[in-house]
């Protein structure tokens, strides 16, 4: 059934909006308002709503500051040079820990995380299994940014724990997604509440945990763990005979209380920002049809701060058109990724030519030589602008092959830990 955003109840929007006053990144919680909804009066369902509502806000930083530090995009906004100066590493400066860049994103994904865990603090197994698996993808959303700067982990309580190491952050993640697992397997044949549209494929326990085993894999592979990575993968959604669109997506529309898809612009109008990084084109092997179905050709290049493209972007059809989180398409990469991780290379090769195919490209064979840069590439072109490209080069050390558009630019290896979290 269909969570419908647009005909959510002032009661219900005034919970919501009480939930998303929760502290910005790890701060303490504080309702001043005593007429207004309190967390022990609010129903599962609400709880939930709120959480994917949650999910959707200041997701566009998150995804302009991986597309653009990772050279998938530009992102040309006169008013505001920190996109084309600070995040490419101009002339060699410095991300700022407390710009807007970072903090917005950190925050909004800490603030779904207090709203998960009071949702595990009074809900049933499914639930609690819907919410640890939600923490678990925050979190990594979050560690993608900082690396080896760290995450907070322990914020559960009224005050929050110390930053932890990239490695022990990841272990975090994955056990995480183990107790979640348990928990499904827990809680029966249905949700006892209702997920939205982007959940379509996966509203049951045992279909929801088909995801949370993709995000184990995601994991995993982030660990170099492949024999834990190809395990979650055999328990996930991963389908050779399925669509390569089938995933778990954020669900967008034009309703009250709902939001618009952050990443859509009409990719001829006069004004656009999101411009694909012409190397895109230029690197794609002849006849690649993800080139052709993702980017748009403009008439007239815009050039701003010394950066210039002709090449909008068509990932999203419209603004309300639902965004990735995870596809079957990613899994069939990762399982390739984990093959070729163990030298299995004669098992990676009916996934990665499976995808090339799919995008009307030959087959290829691989061998210790190209395995690794063919499936980067793979995932280059398939994932476009999903927020892949910086961090899978990054878990590779091959950060020194991304473009340097201007003289003195570099590519960033991580943020900062915001400054709001010192």
């Amino acid at each position: 059934m269909k969570f419908n955003y647009k005909i959510i109840n002032i009661k219900l929007l005034l919970v919501v909006s009480a939930l998303l006053l929760f502290f910005a990144g790890c701060q303490k919680l504080d309702f001043v308002d005593p007429n207004g909804p309190s967390l022990e009066q609010t129903t599962t369902q609400s709880l939930v709503t709120g959480i994917e509502a949650g999910m959707r806000i200041d997701y566009e930083f998150y995804l302009r500051d991986v597309a653009v530090i990772g050279r998938e995009a530009y992102y040309l906004e006169p008013s505001d040079p920190r996109y084309t100066g600070t995040l490419m590493g101009k002339d060699g400066t410095n991300l700022d820990p407390s710009g807007f860049l970072l903090v917005r994103s950190w925050g909004s994904r800490y603030r779904v995380i207090r709203n998960c865990n009071t949702l595990i603090s009074r809900g049933d197994d499914g639930a609690k299994g819907f919410a640890k698996t939600i923490i678990a993808h925050q979190l990594l959303m979050n560690l993608n940014m900082t690396y080896d700067n760290g995450i907070k982990i322990d914020v559960a309580g009224e005050t929050p724990g110390p930053f932890v190491g990239r490695v022990e952050a990841l272990n975090f993640i994955s056990k995480m997604l183990d107790e979640a697992k348990t928990d499904l397997q827990n809680a029966g044949s249905s949700f006892s509440f209702k997920l939205s549209n982007g959940f379509a494929d996966f509203n049951t326990p045992a279909e929801f945990l088909k995801f949370n085993r993709g995000l184990k894999a995601r994991v995993a592979i982030y660990q170099k763990k492949y024999d834990d990575a190809l395990t979650a993968l055999s328990e996930s959604f991963v389908d050779q005979g399925a669509s390569l669109k089938k995933g778990v997506y954020l669900d967008y529309g034009t309703g009250v209380g709902d939001q618009l898809n952050p990443i859509y612009e009409v990719p001829n109008a006069t004004n656009i920002k999101l411009f694909t990084h012409p190397s895109f084109v230029a690197d794609a092997e002849p006849g690649d049809t993800r080139v052709t179905s993702k980017v748009f050709v403009r008439s007239e290049p815009t050039t701003l701060d010394g950066l210039t493209s002709n090449l909008g972007q068509t990932v999203s059809s419209s603004s309300v058109d639902p965004f990735p989180l995870m596809r079957n398409e990613e899994l069939i990469l990762l399982r390739a990724e984990a093959n070729i991780g163990k030298g299995n290379y004669g098992a990676a090769e009916p996934d990665i030519n499976f995808i090339r195919q799919s995008a009307g490209l030959s087959s290829v064979t691989l061998d210790a030589n190209n395995a690794l840069d063919e499936l980067l590439k793979q995932k280059r072109y398939s994932l476009f602008l999903e927020g892949f490209r910086w961090i899978d080069l990054r878990l590779y050390d091959k950060l020194d092959t991304l473009p340097l558009d201007r003289p003195g630019d570099v590519v960033h290896k991580q943020m900062p830990r915001p400054s709001t979290e010192n």
